[in-house]
């Protein structure tokens, strides 16, 4: 994998507070890079979306949201594996004063046309993993310990809980996208917010990112698409319960629903 300096295009990320503090940026790779992290979703992309769960392609996995997705092992090869490094970790957790764990999870999102707008959420949510070394990258493992209840065959003691700290959502394989298309993902200033008026619209442009700490008031989601497929790499940064609950307080915690 190539060091994180050697890859980075535009140095020149835009931090903005409306309708809460988050940062946007263009351009973010390398012509290079952008073209091989592009060709290696267009691969996965290529084996065909599934209906049902399948770890190895896009699925319907992701119960309550018109997307398909795959997540990215800790050992994902070639150039998705950038998300899952400790320099794009760090780089991430750096942005928002969120103090670094192992806990990072990868993956991407593909909507055909059409697809139904999410609803507003914070992604302040607790979730779980395998316990690791403070030095180790881990990504979720749902045969052993599920990501949003914890239940699984791991013993306790080899589990821990914590809590998304950010998230990056960055750009790809949207080719001649322009407004009115949708895609976008809305950012809102409170979730009563009508879906579709959200205060800010942040486009689908390959090749560019929104990133931004998850708190209780991290209102988003994603807009429908009318013309063109969209496709996304999602990345979240975790941070300890503590941590949340010292930041933000616990009981701000948004619990998954059943």
């Amino acid at each position: 994998m190539a060091a994180l300096g050697s890859v980075i295009g535009n140095r020149a990320w835009l931090r903005r507070n409306h309708p809460f503090p988050h940062v946007v940026a263009r351009d973010v790779f390398s012509g290079d890079f952008y073209a091989a992290l592009d060709a290696q979703v267009a691969g996965i992309l290529g084996r065909g979306l599934s209906e049902t769960p399948d770890p190895g392609r896009f699925s319907r996995n992701i119960p309550g949201y018109d997307s398909y997705g795959i997540g990215f092992g800790a050992a994902a090869p070639g150039p998705v594996g950038l998300f899952l490094t400790a320099q794009w970790r760090d780089t991430i957790c750096d942005l928002f004063g969120v103090k670094a764990t192992p806990y990072v999870f990868a993956g991407a999102h593909h909507h055909a046309v059409g697809s139904a707008s999410g609803f507003v959420h914070n992604d302040f949510n607790p979730v779980w993993f395998p316990r690791a070394d403070e030095d180790a990258i881990r990504t979720p493992d749902a045969a052993r310990c599920d990501y949003k209840t914890g239940t699984g065959p791991l013993p306790e003691e080899e589990k821990v809980q914590v809590v998304r700290g950010a998230v990056v959502l960055f750009f790809l394989r949207n080719h001649g996208w322009r407004p009115g298309d949708g895609g976008e993902t809305g950012l809102y200033a409170d979730a009563r917010d009508p879906v579709d008026a959200p205060a800010l619209r942040c486009p689908p442009v390959d090749n560019s990112l929104v990133a931004f700490e998850c708190t209780p008031r991290s209102f988003h989601t994603y807009l429908s698409n009318t013309r063109l497929p969209r496709t996304s790499i999602i990345m979240w940064v975790h941070r300890t319960l503590d941590e949340a609950g010292r930041t933000f307080g616990t009981e701000k915690l948004e619990r998954w629903k059943n």
